[in-house]
């Protein structure tokens, strides 16, 4: 009896490493994946061709070569799925694009000043017809003041008076304003440009459509002053009366008294001095013009004023949205780069760190330029600034906290003395009525801070004027004691303590002149040092 280890076993194929493709010359002819092919039996005691076909352990679904219409049906769905995908992706890309030029057209770019969007749109611009009011203004003040022309350079009473933007040079470019009455009495206005003839076309640009200015030229190697005089030498007459009858009557002269030319009292001395060359003689003589032609700038129109309401209040706004970002540790920089992107923002003309940003001891110096001294605690934070609106400026200053530092004695002294500052330009605020002196309203604010111990602290003047300057008549100083303010002058009001090496502390606002007393046009006044 044969022993069990002696037993031959069954050939069993094992399937777990039966390989995939059979090796030598069977090629693919036995591997599991041809279905044709003959794999050893499991039944039978040998293996070989003639055992059954053993079962594969790979799935059908591997095993069975697809046919075309599936390997079709594949394709369409992976085809699909790329479709799907990429028109997402356009999709979105589509509407992030929509967005952006919907941002771009209706302005509203977001951010933290958004708000300040479209502020003056409603505001428009200086009109063809007030600028030749302002020439007719003009010429009845030179007949009421017995001059014959007025002439000026460029600068702001030529963009007043003309709205030329024009850059001083050596040539002569000039503005010349003829003015008499007619037969009936009525008072004619005759306004040219003296340019050179190489910048005739340019200087036609600048006027407003349908200006009724005349540019007359002269060429490069002859006399600017020259054409002036040939200018005023020729008679010049107004409708329905012929230039004899103009010169006999309505432009006679009382006997010995001089043809008065005035020049603009900012002419440069050589202009001044080449058109007196040119045009005095013994019947006509070049005079400083009358201070009552700046004073025409000093009264405003109810479209200027609209237009400075508009500037000051939007200022106070810029300054009040650019404090809502501020922290300690920020550079005096950082927040002009942030005053500057809120006027942005705002549609403001604007030049780029024209603001006093002034931190701490820094604002010691009214006029100070800073040191980019980086915000601490404890450190009163100063804005002066203005922004520009169809030509006219704004002129606002703010004083206030960030945050307060750990010593409660100098947090107290700078709420004190932020106190006194407010305390004066309420006073000089009331002192404020038509046929004042300039004089009277400094003191009122003046008396103030004096009365707290702080005078000698007051370094500058009250105000001044503010326009289409900066800086412009009247002049609210201690010293003006001729000049009386006039329903329609805007002025600022803008008392300040300061204290070298410590702090500085100041508020500026807007004022117009009233027949009941005064607008702040610049809205809502600082309430206390957290709320400018």
């Amino acid at each position: 009896m044969s022993s069990p280890a002696n037993v031959p076993l069954p050939s069993t194929p094992d399937l777990e490493r039966q390989p995939l493709l059979a090796s030598g010359n069977s090629g693919f002819q036995n591997s599991p994946l041809n279905p044709n092919s003959t794999l050893p039996s499991t039944n039978g005691i040998g293996g070989g061709v003639g055992g059954a076909q053993a079962r594969s352990h790979i799935p059908e679904a591997l095993r069975r070569r697809p046919s075309a219409h599936e390997q079709l049906q594949r394709h369409d769905a992976i085809r699909k799925c790329w479709r799907v995908g990429i028109a997402g992706i356009i999709l979105a890309l589509l509407g992030f694009v929509l967005m952006t030029i919907f941002e771009l057209i209706s302005g509203h770019t977001g951010g933290p000043y958004k708000h300040l969007q479209g502020s003056c749109d409603h505001i428009p611009p200086i009109s063809p017809i007030e600028f030749e009011e302002r020439q007719a203004n003009l010429s009845r003040l030179l007949v009421d003041l017995r001059a014959d022309a007025y002439i000026a350079e460029p600068g702001t009473d030529m963009r007043y008076f003309s709205n030329i933007r024009w850059s001083l040079s050596e040539r002569p470019f000039l503005l010349v304003v003829q003015a008499k009455r007619d037969k009936t009495d009525q008072v004619l206005t005759k306004t040219t440009i003296v340019a050179p003839a190489f910048e005739a076309s340019r200087a036609r640009q600048g006027l407003v459509p349908g200006s009724p200015i005349v540019i007359k030229t002269w060429e490069e190697g002859e006399s600017a002053y020259k054409v002036v005089r040939e200018l005023l030498d020729t008679p010049w007459a107004g409708p329905d009366e012929d230039s004899e009858e103009q010169e006999a009557k309505g432009n006679k002269k009382p006997r010995n008294e001089y043809k008065q030319i005035y020049v603009d009292a900012d002419m440069r001395q050589f202009v001044s001095s080449g058109l007196t060359n040119a045009l005095e003689s013994s019947t006509r003589k070049v005079v400083i013009a009358h201070r009552a032609i700046k004073e025409l700038r000093s009264i405003k129109s109810s479209h200027e004023i609209d237009i400075l309401r508009c500037v000051s209040t939007t200022t106070v706004n810029v300054i009040r949205a650019v404090k809502g970002q501020l922290h300690v540790g920020l550079l005096e920089s950082e927040v002009q780069d942030m005053m500057t992107e809120a006027y942005r923002d705002a549609g403001l003309e604007y030049e780029a760190g024209g603001s006093l940003v002034l931190f701490g001891k820094d604002a010691a110096l009214p006029h100070g330029s800073g040191n980019d001294t980086r915000l601490e605690r404890g450190m009163m934070v100063l804005i002066d600034t203005g922004a520009r609106l169809h030509g006219y400026i704004s002129d606002i200053t703010r004083t206030f906290w960030v945050a307060r530092g750990g010593s409660k004695e100098m947090n107290d002294e700078l709420d004190k003395v932020w106190g006194i500052v407010k305390q004066a330009q309420n006073a000089s605020l009331h002192a404020i009525q038509s046929g004042a002196a300039c004089s009277s309203i400094d003191k009122a604010a003046r008396r103030v801070i004096t009365d707290q111990g702080y005078g000698s602290r007051f370094t500058h003047r009250l105000g001044h004027g503010l326009g289409m300057d900066g800086h412009e008549e009247p002049y609210l100083n201690i010293g003006n004691t001729d000049t009386a303010i006039q329903v329609g002058n805007v002025f600022t009001n803008e008392p300040g303590i300061y204290v070298e090496g410590q702090y500085g502390i100041r508020l500026e606002d807007v004022v117009l002149v009233t027949e009941n007393g005064y607008e702040i046009l610049s809205g809502d006044l600082a309430t206390s040092p957290t709320e400018p």
